[in-house]
């Protein structure tokens, strides 16, 4: 470009550049705030369980059906119009048999967008006649203790409390 064209652009540009204001305006005026009335929509968005056990994919079932009903019941700090997606991870179920007392340990995380946590660890035991109750149980107790601080995770980040 030769020296007059750029002083002609330049003569041009300049004044564009000075009707620019000087602070900078948001994106946005105000923050989209979506309605806090009704219950979000929470999604699933994958489950990882063990399968190296007899009867693991009824328990896989159930354990859908328990996280299913405790994303209802916990407060998420969002309204109808919002989607709450969650990863559940099921990293150990061992089972330990001592007499006739069977020993379940259980540790589960689940997983925000964002990065956030919750992990819950739990070690029971009962009788090995009561083993199919006492994996329902097990499997309750971890996942309404992720659910709920997934739940308290998501208030905060949304600022409530």
């Amino acid at each position: 470009m030769a020296p007059t064209q750029r002083a002609r652009v330049l003569a041009l540009v300049f004044p564009l550049l000075l009707a620019v204001p000087t602070q900078a305006t948001p994106a946005r005026s105000e923050p989209i705030e979506k309605d806090t009335g009704g219950a979000p929509t929470v999604v699933l968005d994958r489950l990882d369980f063990p399968n190296d056990f007899s009867g693991h994919a009824t328990y896989r079932q159930h354990l859908l059906t328990v996280l299913k009903r405790e994303a209802r019941r916990v407060a998420w700090g969002a309204g109808r119009d919002n989607r709450i997606e969650y990863r559940f991870e099921v990293s150990e179920l061992s089972f330990s048999l001592s007499g006739d007392v069977l020993h379940i340990r259980c540790s589960a995380v689940g997983r925000l967008p964002g990065g956030q946590r919750a992990k819950s660890e739990l070690s029971f035991g009962r009788s090995l006649a009561e083993r199919d109750r006492l994996i329902r149980k097990v499997l309750d107790i971890v996942a309404r203790g992720v659910v709920t601080r997934l739940a308290e995770l998501e208030r905060q980040r949304r600022g409530l409390k």
